[in-house]
């Protein structure tokens, strides 16, 4: 009898110093972490890394950008049958628990002794959302410690509603998402708000092992999973027999998770260097920016459409390559821009990088200098043979058929791309005042190098992109009126605030009547020049570009609403098989041109 007492006082005295040594320990602990712990608070003011959207004319996204695929959304919009599924399946204690669960805690401990692994993890709700935000994901003891105590501090400081909310809209689910909104759109096709009970418990089964669980990756395993979401929501009380049979019979139905290319690539790619290069936005990708564009679907994939068939036509003739360009007139607002043939094949964007020789495309220009200096479009000028000393040498221009015309008038030599005259009324008024025109039109000249007589064919030091080409025939279909190209219209934040708005800034560099003059010049190229492909059925007006050795095809006009062009060639700078700006070009011009204005009335063109 004495030897059981002093057992039994043996045990009592150690369960009290175990106990005494474990409250000095919890406090030593206690003391050492709080320091350390971040404030919980901070997670009232946490935004996530949330994906920017950019979006066509009309709303319809284009791309979205994401260091996280991530799409917040309130809790009002996330069903409670998956805000029960999650809580019943990782944390079933959640709503009584004060951060740590120390029944699941031992649960997981003793079933790790028995297996010799660990089967359960014991983290709560609000542990991972502690770990998640402000912890690393090591496992240590210390950061262990540190989870359970930053736990209950955060549910000393935010209600559970709020704690599930930030969860939700956090915690990772496979495929690159997180948040279930996201992952709702990646697995269903549809937004969080819209699943029903049997497509929220195969979603909650996800988080313990979202690689393992993906149904994009192992449908039986996720549905088999489901099924143990949906009994454990039974056995809690969650859900009746009724409809947890009822789930069980549903057949999910998956998206195919295949994310579609960007829509109009080359154009996000554009818009993206305008936001970090022009104005100065930064981690685009993490901060969920609206940006609005001036694009406009419908028109992008038709001038898609156009190009490629175009290129298709022309592929026989040693072309590889063409970019195209839609600015509307009054607003200078790019609505399609086709940067090259495939933009999985080639990232790189012709229409704005791509700096080409113009060849004739060019002549406008001299021309609209001769009619600012007086000349009159019935005026006549001398096509013949003629040789310019240039230094020490001779220079001797040709025509693009080799042949002379005698005495002919400006406006058929325009319309007919006649180089001689070109040369010559170059010669005439003078390089500079022609340089000085193209400058303020947006053409890249240097005033050094590209003063010389080739400029009247085209022959430029650096060359010009489609989008510039495109640019300046655009002033002289407003009228003489310069309105630069604009790509994004507004920019908000995550919160609808406008960060940017653009302002169009009408800059006038040629005086109407001349416009107007130069358009009636332009307009005869497509009515009986070398522009006759491009004819719409609307008044037009535009240019052919054809370089020496056919290594560059331009086709370059206007009508009273649009300015377009098309370039085709190779990105190697071989020759094409005698492709002219009046063939494959013009007819890719015409087809946009004719779709873009199909249904609208006819408008002069002044």
């Amino acid at each position: 009898m004495k030897v059981i007492k002093t057992i039994i006082l043996s045990l009592i005295t150690l369960i009290l110093v175990l106990i005494i040594a474990g409250s000095i320990l919890t406090i030593v602990i206690i003391l050492q972490y709080l320091p350390k712990l971040p404030d919980p608070s901070l997670l009232l003011r946490y935004n996530p890394p949330v994906k920017t959207t950019i979006y066509d004319a009309r709303g319809i996204p284009l791309a979205d950008l994401y260091a996280e695929k991530r799409i917040i959304v309130p809790i009002k919009d996330i069903p409670q049958h998956l805000k029960d599924a999650v809580v019943a399946i990782e944390d079933e204690r959640f709503y009584s628990h004060s951060g740590i669960d120390l029944r699941g805690i031992a649960r997981a401990v003793y079933r790790a002794l028995r297996s010799g692994a660990i089967t359960e993890g014991g983290s709560t709700i609000t542990q991972q959302l502690a770990r998640n935000v402000f912890l690393t994901l090591e496992r240590t003891p210390s950061r262990k410690i540190m989870e359970m105590l930053l736990a209950m501090r955060i549910e000393a400081t935010l209600s559970k509603e709020e704690i599930l909310h930030l969860y939700l809209n956090i915690i990772y689910l496979g495929e690159g998402c997180y948040g279930v909104e996201s992952a709702s759109r990646t697995y269903f096709g549809k937004s969080v708000k819209d699943l029903d009970l049997a497509e929220s418990a195969l979603l909650a089964g996800i988080i313990r092992s979202p690689e393992n669980y993906s149904p994009l990756k192992n449908r039986d395993l996720a549905i088999s999973r489901q099924r143990i979401v949906l009994r454990k929501m039974l056995e809690l009380g969650f859900i009746s027999e009724k409809e947890y049979e009822s789930a069980l019979k549903e057949e999910l139905k998956f998206s195919t998770g295949k994310e579609s290319y960007w829509k109009a690539p080359y154009f996000v790619d554009y818009v993206l260097s305008i936001l970090k290069n022009d104005l100065g936005f930064k981690d685009i990708e993490k901060n969920g920016l609206s940006v609005y564009t001036t694009i406009d679907l419908d028109i992008q994939k038709k001038a898609e459409e156009v190009l490629k068939e175009g290129l298709e036509k022309a592929k026989g003739y040693n072309v590889s390559q063409g970019a195209l360009v839609l600015i509307e007139n009054s607003n200078g607002y790019i609505r399609a821009m086709v940067g090259g043939r495939d933009y999985r094949e080639s990232q790189f964007n012709r229409v704005t990088q791509a700096y080409r020789q113009p060849g004739s495309a060019f002549k406008p220009f001299i021309y609209t200098v001769a009619i600012q200096e007086g000349w009159k479009p019935e005026d006549t000028i001398v096509d013949e043979k003629i040789s310019f000393k240039i230094g020490n040498k001779w220079w001797i221009p040709k025509n693009y058929d080799e042949r002379f015309r005698g005495t002919i008038t400006l406006k058929d030599a325009l319309a007919y791309s006649i180089n001689i005259p070109a040369v010559k009324l170059l010669y005439e008024v003078g390089i500079d005042k022609v340089l000085d025109l193209a400058i303020k039109m947006g053409i890249p000249l240097d005033r050094s190098q590209d003063r010389n007589l080739a400029i009247a064919l085209g022959g430029l030091t650096n060359g010009v992109t489609p989008l510039q080409l495109a640019q300046a025939f655009s002033v002289w279909a407003n009228g003489g009126v310069l309105i630069k190209p604009v790509a994004i219209k507004t920019v908000l934040d995550r919160e609808g605030k406008v960060l940017y708005k653009s302002e169009t800034k009408p800059v006038r560099v040629i005086d109407t009547e001349t416009a107007k003059t130069i358009t009636e010049m332009l307009e005869n190229v497509v009515k009986y020049g070398t522009g006759k492909r491009a004819n719409c059925g609307h008044p037009c007006a535009g240019k052919t570009g054809t370089t020496s050795d056919y290594r560059d095809a331009w086709f370059v006009g206007f009508t009273r609403r649009y300015t377009a062009c098309v370039w085709m060639g190779n990105d190697d700078n071989t020759p094409t098989r005698r492709v002219t700006g009046g063939m494959f070009p013009a007819e890719v011009w015409g087809r946009l041109m004719s779709y873009v204005l199909a249904n609208t009335q006819p408008l002069p063109l002044f």
